[in-house]
């Protein structure tokens, strides 16, 4: 379920990942997983490509880093 994935990604940036990413890779993208950040990517677009093309899509979340999402609903609908 592509909800739960996305959910379950953000709680795990929240909870792990923010702060160390915050300080070294602001602004860039997060490439998530099954609540572990796979890459990071300077690109949204590059990282959708290989989330896509690794995992299927709505099997993955991207994560711009140091900006919170208005709604997790919208990140899951972009992977549709």
């Amino acid at each position: 379920m592509p909800d739960s994935q996305a959910r379950d990604n953000y709680e795990a940036y929240e909870a792990k990942y923010r702060a160390v990413l915050e300080r070294e890779h602001l602004g860039r993208f997060a490439l998530m997983h099954n609540r572990e950040v796979v890459k990071i990517y300077n690109d949204e677009g590059d990282a959708y490509s290989i989330g896509c093309e690794k995992f299927g899509v709505g099997k993955f979340s991207l994560q711009e880093i140091g900006a919170k999402p208005v709604h997790l609903g919208i990140m899951t609908a972009a992977l549709n």
